[in-house]
C-alpha cells in the first residue's frame, strides 16, 4: 500500500466536495474549521501534520464515515511515527523480546 496521509486527505475532500477548490468551500467549512481554514488545509494537503483535534474537526466538517476516519487516522499515525524516527535516527523495527526461564518455587 503506497497511500499516504496528504493524498488521502485530498482524496476525501475531492470525494465529499467534488469540483470545488479549497477557497470555494468557505461557505461550508469556515464555520466548522475557522477563519482562513483553506491556508491550513493547503499546508496539510502539502504534507504538514495537523493536531488530532483538527483531524476531529475535519471528520465533522467533511462528514466522514467511521471507516474513512479510521483509514485517515491510521495514515496519520504512520506518518507521525515515520517523521519521529527520521528525526531521532532510531530504527523503526521493534526490538526482539527475550524471555528467561525461571524456577518455580514449591
Amino acid at each position: 500500500m503506497n497511500e499516504n496521509f496528504k493524498n488521502k486527505i485530498r482524496e476525501l475532500r475531492e470525494k465529499h466536495f467534488p469540483g470545488q477548490s479549497l477557497r470555494g468551500l468557505s461557505g461550508e467549512l469556515e464555520s466548522k474549521l475557522g477563519e482562513h481554514f483553506y491556508a491550513y488545509l493547503s499546508k496539510i494537503e502539502a504534507g504538514a501534520l495537523p493536531s488530532v483535534d483538527f483531524l476531529k474537526k475535519i471528520k465533522e466538517a467533511y462528514k466522514l464515515s467511521e471507516e474513512e476516519f479510521h483509514q485517515l487516522y491510521e495514515l496519520y499515525i504512520r506518518q507521525k511515527i515515520e517523521a519521529e524516527t527520521e528525526r531521532s535516527g532510531l530504527p523503526l523495527e521493534p526490538a526482539p523480546q527475550l524471555f528467561r526461564k525461571t524456577k518455580k518455587s514449591k
